[in-house]
């Protein structure tokens, strides 16, 4: 097994104000070594999360397994993949983007791919997820291998 064709990364969400970077590494590393964790806490009106990094596969794994609904200071954690590991990412640097917008929450990544297909092979589409909630954010990106074709429509009534 490529451990690198994996994630390593766990989001760390619904934390308690009292939790630190080092109280969570403690609780971690009971599951597996840890390679870093990083606390986000600049957002004033939402709860705390945090990023977990881990060595090994397995144990980001086994911490997603135990760790997911646990008690933490008296909140309930919510743990989930943080990350799509590197080599299932695609380069799309060089290709050519497409902002989408004002989404309705059911549209998918699925929808938008079938709907820009039209108009030149795709190399990605995603539909941007709020990472605590799932739910689409509103919007997307649709990335092209080539520059899309200015293209006029001409309404007549």
């Amino acid at each position: 097994m490529d451990d690198e064709c994996y994630p390593k990364t766990l989001y760390v969400g619904n934390l308690s104000r009292e939790v630190t970077e080092i109280l969570i590494l403690q609780l971690f590393t009971q599951i597996g070594p840890c390679k870093s964790c990083k606390m986000i806490t600049e957002h004033t009106s939402n709860d705390p999360y945090c990023f977990v990094e881990f060595f090994e596969h397995r144990d980001a794994a086994s911490a997603l397994a135990s760790m997911n609904g646990r008690k933490i200071l008296g909140k309930e954690v919510k743990v989930n993949w943080a990350t799509t590991p590197s080599c299932q990412k695609k380069d799309t640097s060089n290709h050519f983007h497409v902002f989408v917008g004002d989404l309705s929450p059911e549209i998918s990544t699925e929808d938008i791919k079938s709907a820009f297909a039209p108009f030149g092979k795709i190399s990605d589409a995603r539909v941007v997820k709020d990472m605590a909630t799932g739910k689409s954010k509103g919007y997307g990106f649709v990335s092209f291998y080539n520059k899309l074709v200015r293209f006029r429509c001409n309404n007549s009534d």
